[in-house]
């Protein structure tokens, strides 16, 4: 697993190459050095997954260009599909409570609390063992403490989404092997300190791992 920064990280089981919301334009940004990566670089990717619409989340001109040179399917609720200029069987639109298998990869689509987006989900990405929690933006919800994955991607930046004291309650109910946070510092409004989100699982069995830009850990 590769982290981009923000929220953006190449998942990678063997030869199959999943990307999750891919921000490479660094639009708005200040901080965090977010979306260094050119889509150009991409070479082969299988499966792009967007959690919802906006900016920091989904740029319609990345996707595309990726998609349509790698023919990767692009996962996604109606609301970014529908932004798309690619052919539609490249499409795959998404409701929370979908489950299925897309190139060999265990998909399940799952509740996101941010009432700020026209339909934001989550995702649970299953493949040779390992399963990985990819929460998007979000507050923690109930919904969570029956969660269950090895590793558990969670936003900590505080506005719209779970600050660094919520993520890690959520990722204790979760009872997750590993947490990274994301979502955080890119911008002023969501500046927070992910050695924080760390020290508040200090004593549980939940291992905090904070991920630098392009840094790649093996899941």
């Amino acid at each position: 697993m590769r982290y981009f920064g923000h929220s953006s990280f190449e998942l990678v089981f063997g030869d199959t190459i999943v990307h999750l919301d891919p921000y490479f334009s660094n639009e708005g940004a200040r901080k965090y050095p977010s979306a260094r990566k050119d889509a150009h670089d991409i070479k082969k990717c299988d499966i792009i997954l967007i959690t919802h619409e906006h900016f920091d989340h989904f740029e319609p001109a990345t996707v595309s260009e990726i998609a349509e040179r790698t023919w990767a399917s692009v996962v996604a609720p109606k609301p970014v599909l529908r932004e798309l200029r690619i052919p539609e069987k490249l499409k795959v639109d998404v409701k929370v409570g979908d489950k299925f298998q897309l190139k060999g990869v265990d998909i399940e689509v799952v509740q996101a609390v941010h009432p700020q987006s026209a339909y934001p989900v989550g995702y649970m990405i299953e493949k040779d063992g390992i399963r990985i929690y990819a929460a998007g933006d979000t507050y923690e919800f109930s919904g969570m403490v029956d969660m269950r994955c090895d590793w558990a991607l969670l936003p900590i930046g505080g506005t719209y989404t779970m600050d660094t004291i919520s993520a890690e309650k959520a990722a204790k109910e979760m009872k997750c092997r590993y947490a990274v946070p994301t979502h955080y510092s890119t911008f002023e409004r969501i500046a927070a300190d992910p050695r924080e989100f760390a020290r508040g699982l200090e004593g549980s069995k939940v291992k905090p791992v904070i991920m630098k830009f392009g840094e790649q850990v093996q899941l």
